[in-house]
């Protein structure tokens, strides 16, 4: 397969952002992260409050958050602990930080005292505005949700993320399981992907324990509901696809008879339970990592 003919979908935000929300819709992706938030999360903050007076302004760092749904929750998590609560938003694509805006305006009470600061940037942008300046601010909570994929070196990064925390300040990093379904495809199927890397929870442990930087990994079930991609009249289904894949028109730049023995494997026991009724579950299990600085394993 000619990998070189596909478009990746990061090189259209506004598509990509479509895209995504096609994905989030089909696997109830916010519920899913909202039940872990208040199952798992809330202890984060318990483990925050131990280490920091409540009456301190709490600085986040929010790495590719997207249109805002999970990282302004748990901002109004945080902040219901603390004083104040000042959130720096990385964020490249401008259709998301518009969603992420309209957000805020729409959540005004629930926002009281949460500054956020949305940056239409990426990681590296931010990082090398840091190093012109000799400035590195520190933060007492950084997240990077589904965002480290592309990511050249992976432990550089995370070094990186780590020396940026206060004493005492936590890192949470979500990536999907190398056990998912998801994995499993893009596994058998790498020429397809936009890039010659693409991290999973192998290679998060890895840069973790090569930064001999302690950690905890909580995995959680998911799935998505992929039925549509199997309807060639569905625009749904396409736009999934195009996510699952991340390249632009997939259907449209690949032969046929590979485009179906994607699609085949994809629905397969290997990716996917199949219902009665006939809906396909694309397994979408994934891992947090959580960290907290100056502390062993959470």
């Amino acid at each position: 397969m000619e990998h070189t003919s596909l478009k990746a979908l990061t090189c259209d935000p506004d598509y990509y952002t479509q895209t995504f929300h096609a994905f989030a819709q089909r696997s109830a992706k916010f519920q899913v992260l909202a039940t872990w938030r208040d199952r798992v999360f809330s202890q984060m903050v318990d483990r925050l409050v131990e280490r920091f007076s409540t009456q301190t302004t709490v600085t986040m760092l929010g790495i590719g958050s997207g249109s805002g749904e999970m990282d302004s929750q748990i901002a109004a998590k945080i902040r219901a602990r603390f004083q104040a609560v000042r959130n720096v938003v990385l964020e490249p694509a401008a259709r998301q930080l518009d969603m992420y805006r309209e957000l805020i305006a729409n959540g005004k009470e629930e926002f009281a005292g949460i500054d956020f600061d949305l940056r239409q940037e990426t990681l590296e942008s931010y990082r090398q505005k840091q190093k012109a300046t000799g400035m590195h601010p520190k933060y007492h909570f950084i997240s990077a949700i589904h965002s480290v994929y592309y990511l050249d070196d992976l432990k550089d990064t995370i070094q990186y993320l780590h020396d940026s925390l206060e004493e005492g300040g936590m890192l949470l990093v979500i990536v999907l399981s190398d056990t998912s379904g998801w994995w499993r495809l893009w596994q058998r199927y790498f020429l397809f992907l936009d890039t010659g890397k693409y991290n999973c929870r192998r290679n998060l442990r890895d840069a973790f324990t090569a930064n001999a930087i302690p950690f905890t990994v909580v995995r959680q079930e998911s799935g998505v509901d992929v039925t549509s991609c199997f309807d060639p009249e569905s625009h749904e289904g396409n736009l999934l696809i195009d996510f699952i894949v991340h390249a632009h028109d997939f259907r449209g730049s690949v032969a046929p008879e590979l485009y179906q023995e994607i699609l085949d494997y994809m629905g397969s026991a290997e990716c996917s339970e199949r219902k009665d009724d006939g809906t396909v579950l694309l397994n979408n299990d994934w891992n947090a990592f959580i960290v907290q600085k100056g502390k062993g394993q959470i």
